[in-house]
């Protein structure tokens, strides 16, 4: 018996049209924005001058890619950094070092372990035994 194995799993799933949920909802809260906008300050000057950065940053958000990554994993990288201490400082604490001093003399040298000598028809039997997958 056979079975499918699922291909393309890292993919996010299409929910409406070419669009993933997250694009279509950065596409719907820039166009939900943009219409109050258009509301609240009808054609004027500053509608154009607000609503058409927040266009630019929505259609961004949701089509844009860098090295196969969405825009928005780079600003949340930026944020991440932009949150943390640049500059590490070392505070030392605890005791202070405690130094010990050795009598100058010989110094002992463990010997080497022993070679250990295999024979060859060790060898076979260790071959054997790991290809059969039997260990006696």
């Amino acid at each position: 018996m056979q079975y499918q194995v699922p291909q393309n799993i890292d993919m996010e799933d299409k929910i409406i049209g070419p669009l993933t949920l997250i694009q279509f909802l950065y596409l719907l809260v820039g166009g939900i924005i943009d219409y109050l906008l258009l509301l609240s300050l009808k054609t004027s000057f500053v509608f154009w001058v607000l609503a058409i950065p927040i266009a630019l940053i929505s259609l961004a958000l949701t089509f844009l890619k860098i090295q196969d990554q969405p825009i928005s994993h780079f600003i949340r990288a930026g944020l991440v950094y932009l949150s943390r201490p640049k500059i590490r400082l070392w505070k030392r604490q605890g005791l202070a070092p405690i130094i010990i001093l050795a009598k100058p003399g010989k110094k002992k040298i463990a010997p080497p372990p022993p070679k250990k000598h295999i024979e060859k028809s060790q060898l076979e039997q260790l071959a054997q035994a790991l290809d059969t997958r039997t260990i006696k």
